[in-house]
């Protein structure tokens, strides 16, 4: 496959009368992208909508922060950006595609927890635009556009979640078509269709999503992927946004939309293949499998697919926590067994210094180069803030209550699983375990 990516730059963001973008400001119709989202009998579950601008550098915590995507719209070649939503599920990652950025979107919304288990239920996720927290997010430096939802009640858990996306991506194809017929600022074009000297070095890259149902689901050409067995994908379908997130618990943790359709191995590898490595493509599939067996058979079928692309070398990252580890360090172990170097990405605990209790949550012993994202278990303060978008109130520790409390104010979290993206180990995040 080749793909063709274009790509703008924003140095603002507002609304107007109109939604363009025009010297480098992307305007935007409120009036029209409301009307538009709310128009999908799907979304009747929505019962107020509002438009919010964040800027890089404003004193703004964000909350209630479900998904992220990215703005994008394919130019030439089959399939739409996004496929499966609003679209047919047609293969892309062909022709050209236009892209934001430093644009992103998105869904914000308390979701119900009524009937939650204490485990998998829609976590508050925060972002702090200044202060010590934000660089735990790449989305403390993009513009944001919010799209802060109040929900009617009496729907399902599965309406509520339909709704949310459908509202996101709706508003991706809006802000695409402002895109559609300029000339981008840069270009790169990622070619796999042309043969490379065939003694570079042939890399995997192994991803692996969350799948627990629905709030904690991901999917793939627009069905949710928990039947998937690991299925080879081309670099070029994952940068055109094959892969949806449908994941919200666990914040910290969280690969959105956004990061999916830019996964810093994908693009990287992207970037080196025909020139220090081959990268022979991307496998996908899901984690949290229920049992042993399970967790055996997709890391055999994992490692086989590895296997079968001929690979020297694979790297391996997973979505989530404990369960999800276990998952891919069997497809690390088996990849070993047969002779292909492994590596993991993975987050800590080793409490405040580092060196207290269980630092991993699994481990093999095959696994002996391991690339850390760092610790979960760093107190961290956030001051009182000017502003607070996506909603007015904070909802912690469902397990404790859940009371709402302010949002704005100073506080301490002894961990950081608040903080959306703060231990994401796609490799998109700026911590990482230095030994001494």
């Amino acid at each position: 496959m080749k793909l063709e990516r274009g790509y703008f730059t924003l140095q603002n963001l507002e609304f107007s009368d109109k939604t363009e973008l025009t010297g480098g400001t992307l305007k935007v119709d409120k009036k029209e992208l409301i009307e538009l989202i709310l128009q999908g009998d799907e979304n009747d579950h929505i019962a107020s909508l509002e438009l919010e601008i964040v800027k890089p550098g404003e004193n703004t915590r964000i909350v209630h922060l479900l998904d992220t995507l990215q703005v994008g719209v394919k130019t030439q070649g089959e399939g739409e950006f996004l496929p499966g939503f609003f679209s047919e599920p047609t293969t892309v990652g062909n022709g050209k595609t236009h892209l934001i950025k430093n644009l992103a979107v998105m869904e914000c919304a308390e979701l119900p927890w009524a009937g939650k288990s204490a485990l998998l239920y829609p976590r508050e996720a925060i972002v702090d635009m200044t202060g010590p927290a934000a660089g735990y997010s790449p989305f403390s430096e993009t513009f944001n556009l919010l799209l802060r939802m109040e929900m009617n009640t009496g729907a399902s858990d599965v309406e509520y979640d339909n709704a949310v996306r459908n509202a996101g991506v709706r508003a991706v194809r809006y802000l695409g078509e402002a895109i559609r017929n300029l000339s981008p600022e840069e270009t790169e074009v990622f070619d796999f269709d042309t043969p490379v000297d065939a003694s570079l070095p042939k890399i995997a890259y192994v991803t692996q999503c969350q799948n627990q149902g629905t709030y904690a689901n991901t999917y793939l050409y627009g069905w949710d992927v928990h039947n998937i067995v690991p299925v080879h994908l081309s670099p070029t379908e994952v940068m055109d946004g094959c892969i949806v997130s449908g994941n919200y618990v666990w914040p910290c943790f969280k690969i959105p939309t956004y990061i999916q359709n830019n996964l810093p191995v994908v693009m990287e590898l992207s970037r080196m293949h025909g020139k220090t490595c081959n990268f022979v493509g991307v496998i996908f599939d899901r984690g949290h499998n229920n049992s042993h067996f399970e967790k055996q058979r997709v890391a055999n079928i994992a490692a086989n697919q590895v296997r079968m692309l001929g690979a020297d070398g694979v790297i391996i990252s997973w979505e989530g926590g404990g369960n999800a580890a276990t998952d891919a360090m069997l497809t690390l172990q088996t990849c070993e067994k047969w002779g292909i170097k492994a590596v993991p990405f993975t987050f800590e605990f080793g409490g405040p210094d580092g060196t207290e209790g269980i630092l991993l949550v699994d481990d093999v012993p095959e696994a002996k180069y391991v690339v850390s994202t760092g610790s979960i278990e760093k107190p961290t303060t956030i001051p009182r803030v000017q502003r607070v978008a996506g909603g007015d109130r904070l909802r912690l520790n469902m397990e404790m209550g859940g009371d709402p409390e302010p949002a704005d104010i100073e506080r301490t979290f002894d961990v950081i699983t608040a903080f959306y993206c703060g231990a994401n180990q796609s490799g998109i995040g700026r911590l990482a375990g230095v030994p001494y």
